[in-house]
């Protein structure tokens, strides 16, 4: 016995850890990159004199542990700081998922209950079929007996036959039930993290204080993305330019009330400075030529020698590494948006709309049209401004006078600083294309055709406001040296000889008509054929 006792006291001063403090932390806020997110959190502990292993359970599985920090605060030495994933423990569920699981089992069960009542109801039936002979070989049956038998067969069967039918109803409105709970379950996706993330902190102190943590990790099971809403009320107002984020979290746990910061920075990038290496200038060796081959030599099996070219040989001298001949190029520093009220992003697969920021932004308005594809005049929303707020590319939804008008593409890349946007077409903006047949015709002289071809342009506006309209048409441009295309009247249209358009910039008064002629003709050889439209 004093040999145990021994044994266990000398265990006891050689390891400095017999056991762990398990304690819990809460979120202080989040910080969502494009891919990936940066979690704060804070935990307190009671911490033992001598050498003590602080468990910080309930984490993200998934955590990065190149990225943990931590920082303690009380009389206390921090050790080691490391990330270890608990296989025997589960996720948290959330209190949305609580009672989606719990309304699985009650259905579960309901139909258990259900199918085990058939079950009964069938054997009954089975009975009663098994014993429906009365009487016996040597003496019969009387009427008033018979009679009896006949309705308790007959009733007892509705009965069963009744009792089946309402149980399969039943059983089969309580699967689909269950079956649209177990399709939100899988649709919130907080089942697939079945893992938890533990932080382990080593510390060391002389006497047994109360420490406080504020540490921060990342993890990448959060991201988003930005969605851009332009809307354009009047076509003398400025348009309203809202940007959104599309934020998704499934780390298996609510992020309930916290201060939450969007970036559009990516903790994955690599700011390593690049470094040049020294550039060998050489001749480059010959290609030595190709050795002969058999008839019977397939041409699969040429020998490799002839296809090898060694990186020496091209460009002087081989790299060092990958990184003397990648490059990483920053195009614009990274913005961070702070919400300024405590927001809440529940886990799953499902994105989160948050607002970020509003702006009005100047605008210009004309209309634009192409009368020989459409007899439709669009208006366009011409804004300046637009590239001080979009940092990242994303879709954009667009409305006019309060209707969704439909999609578009922002992309903080383009070279334009004007920034073009379809509102739609514009009923009110009529428009006519007119073949002028008195002036179109068709002659032959000699060995060439000439075919003129004449087009009225008619565009009407029936606003009680001025308008700006920019019409486009053309003629064709000619290919082949024996066909000739001349413009012949334009009405002042601007005419790119290269692409054949012709373009007119019309301002139209309240209810004002105006019309636009152009004509071309077109020689080319007579024992020819060409389509004029």
């Amino acid at each position: 016995m004093k040999k145990i006792i021994l044994f266990f006291s000398a265990l006891i001063l050689i390891s400095p850890v017999l056991w762990a403090t398990s304690v819990n932390s809460e979120i202080t806020g989040v910080r969502v990159y494009t891919n990936g997110a940066e979690i704060s959190r804070k935990a307190q502990a009671q911490i033992p004199a001598g050498t003590q292993e602080i468990v910080i359970s309930g984490l993200p599985f998934d955590i990065d542990p190149q990225s943990i920090q931590m920082k303690g605060q009380g009389n206390f030495t921090i050790l080691s700081v490391s990330h270890r994933t608990n296989y025997l423990e589960s996720p948290q569920l959330t209190r949305t998922m609580r009672m989606l699981r719990d309304s699985l089992e009650y259905y579960k069960n309901q139909i258990d209950i259900q199918q085990s009542l058939l079950k009964v109801y069938e054997e009954e039936e089975s009975l009663l079929l098994a014993n429906k002979s009365i009487g016996g070989t040597d003496t019969g049956v009387n009427v008033a007996n018979l009679r009896a038998m006949a309705d308790f067969f007959r009733n007892r069967l509705a009965d069963v036959k009744k009792l089946q039918l309402d149980t399969r109803t039943n059983i089969q409105k309580l699967q689909e039930r269950h079956n649209r709970v177990r399709n939100q379950i899988n649709q919130t996706g907080a089942e697939q993290n079945r893992q938890v993330g533990e932080i382990v902190i080593t510390t060391l102190a002389d006497r047994a204080v109360r420490g406080n943590f504020e540490f921060s990790f990342i993890t990448w099971q959060a991201g988003w993305n930005a969605v851009y809403d332009i809307r354009a009320n009047d076509v003398n107002e400025p348009v309203e330019l809202m940007m959104k984020a599309s934020v998704l979290q499934f780390t298996g746990e609510d992020w309930n009330n916290i201060p939450l910061t969007l970036s559009t920075g990516d903790p994955r990038a690599n700011f390593q400075i690049p470094m040049l290496s020294t550039w060998f200038l050489r001749f480059i060796a010959p290609m030595p030529p190709p050795p002969p081959r058999r008839e019977s030599q397939e041409l699969m099996i040429v020998e490799d020698e002839f296809f090898r070219v060694d990186a020496e040989d091209i460009y002087g001298a081989k790299a060092a590494s990958v990184a003397e001949v990648a490059f990483i190029q920053e195009t614009r520093t990274t913005t961070e948006y702070r919400i300024d009220i405590p927001f809440t992003l529940v886990s799953g697969n499902k994105p989160q709309i948050v607002e970020v920021q509003k702006n009005e932004l100047p605008a210009g308005y004309n209309y634009f049209a192409v009368p020989k594809l459409s007899r439709e005049a669009f208006l366009l929303a011409k804004i300046t401004g637009w590239e001080e707020y979009v940092r990242l590319p994303g879709g954009v939804n667009v409305f006019f006078e309060g209707a969704y008008v439909g999609r578009s593409f922002l992309d903080p890349e383009s070279t334009t600083d004007t920034l073009e946007i379809s509102l739609g077409n514009d009923r009110g903006v009529v428009l006519e294309r007119n073949r002028l047949t008195e002036f179109s015709r068709k002659g032959i002289l000699g060995r060439r055709t000439t075919e003129t071809v004449a087009w009225e342009l008619v565009v009407r506006n029936t606003r009680n406001r001025e308008i700006t309209i920019n019409i486009q048409d053309q003629i064709p441009v000619s290919t082949d040296a024996n066909i000739q295309v001349t413009l012949e009247e334009s009405s002042g249209a601007q005419y790119d000889e290269s692409t054949g358009k012709l373009n007119w910039r019309i301002n139209l008064g309240p209810s004002e008509t105006q019309k636009r002629n152009f004509r071309y003709s077109v020689r080319y050889p007579s024992d020819k054929q060409i389509r004029l439209e």
